[in-house]
């Protein structure tokens, strides 16, 4: 058994001297490079966390490295060459980025603290993988149950009260058979191949297989913060960071707005916002219904074999004129319908356009081969949809008419 942690405040010395084994790949003319090495102290990815970040240097040469992974041999760093080439045989020397990885050993260990607080709340949630980041990380859970904000905030205030109790965190190597043995031991051993693992554990809270980095103590780890969550049961997203004290002022400021421009208290926000979007989506099923009976002031141009129709509505939006619009191209089968929705200010707006179903013509390029509308979106062969700022009918009309007669 061995135990090993990072000192406290992270204290750790992480130069170190190294020799280059092989060079894995390579891209000469963008200086990027995988490299083997062997010798470096440095932290391979793994247990949803990203490896080290660091520097290598030697006689004229320089290498940034963007990450590490674990390799039979020694471990593998992908990064650009800021001058010189790699080589195998090169010795050169090497330091890690002591302020990424120390943020990402806190979030990393505020992961185990919060997930940990959920799975002893909630019976039957299971947190199965995590995304370790520097600015938020990601916590992915199945739960047949209902994620909700209050269940949230109460992981969070357990976590905290962890994190204050300044618990200590050990890491642990043992054996595979000495590590399923230990009492509410968590880990996934099927993906886990290596015969030592490394085991985290906060005593009397929480022990758990991990391959990643971790602090000394759980005092080390900051504000837990849970910046939002996503889903659907049974399978959810929550994001959190460990710079709470920021993040509690920004979004204090942006409450602060909010309640300003809404002008009603702070606790009565959510039951407003529900009531709008209650309204809203009331008021969107009614327009629905109302589209239905427009009636479109669209002009029509002969064309010798089919016909352009076209109209500018200024202040509509698609949602409410594109069931009349559909309705009209299919009733005209041989005409291209256009439809242009200028802004305020009349210099840039949204169109649709509709092509007959008697029409052989593909107009899934029209955008692309008719740059003097600069116009931007896409669709399918009969049907388009975008921005433009072109909101002129003429500009259109001899665009499509340009268009109707190149050949296929």
């Amino acid at each position: 058994m061995c135990y090993f942690n990072i000192g406290r405040k992270g204290a750790v010395n992480v130069s170190f001297r190294a020799t280059i084994l092989e060079v894995l790949t390579s891209d000469e003319k963008k200086k990027k490079f995988t490299l083997l090495l062997s010798g470096a102290e440095l932290h391979p990815s793994g247990g949803g966390q990203p490896g080290d970040s660091g520097t290598l240097w030697g006689e004229d040469f320089r290498f940034h490295i963007d990450d590490t992974e674990k390799r039979d041999g020694g471990v593998a760093v992908t990064g650009k060459a800021e001058r010189g080439s790699p080589a195998p045989g090169m010795e050169v020397k090497g330091e890690a980025d002591l302020e990424r990885h120390r943020l990402l050993s806190r979030m990393h260990t505020g992961e185990h603290i919060l997930s940990r607080a959920l799975e002893k709340s909630y019976p039957g949630l299971r947190v199965y993988k995590v995304a370790v980041d520097c600015t938020e990380t990601s916590v992915y859970l199945t739960w047949n149950g209902e994620i909700c904000w209050d269940m949230l905030f109460e992981a969070e205030k357990e976590g905290n009260r962890i994190v204050a109790g300044d618990l200590p965190v050990e890491t642990v190597l043992l054996s595979k058979e000495e590590a399923e043995k230990l009492p509410g031991i968590k880990g996934n051993w099927d993906r886990i191949e290596d015969e030592t693992i490394r085991v985290v554990r906060i005593p009397g809270f929480d022990t758990i297989a991990c391959s990643g980095s971790h602090v000394s103590s759980t005092g080390e780890v900051g504000d837990l913060f849970v910046t939002g969550y996503r889903g659907t049961a049974p399978d959810w997203e929550i994001k959190f960071t460990v710079n709470g004290a920021e993040m509690r002022r920004e979004y204090s400021e942006a409450a602060r707005r909010l309640v300003r421009r809404i002008g009603c208290r702070l606790n009565q926000v959510e039951s407003v916002f529900t009531g709008l979007r209650e309204e809203n989506g009331a008021l969107g099923k009614m327009l629905e219904r109302a589209a239905q009976l427009l009636a479109l002031p669209i002009t029509g141009y002969e064309c010798g074999g089919y016909s352009i129709g076209i109209c500018v509505l200024p202040g509509f939006s698609r949602e409410m004129v594109a069931a009349p619009a559909r309705k009209w191209s299919e009733a005209h089968p041989d005409a291209v319908c256009i439809l242009l929705l200028p802004d305020q200010d009349g210099n840039n707006g949204s169109f649709l356009l509709y092509r007959g179903k008697s029409i052989p013509r593909d107009f899934s390029l029209f955008l692309k081969e008719t740059p003097s509308l600069s116009g931007r979106g896409g669709g399918r062969a009969d049907w388009l949809n975008g921005v433009s700022p072109v909101m002129r009918s003429e500009p259109w009309i001899d665009a499509v008419k340009e268009y109707m007669n190149r050949r296929p």
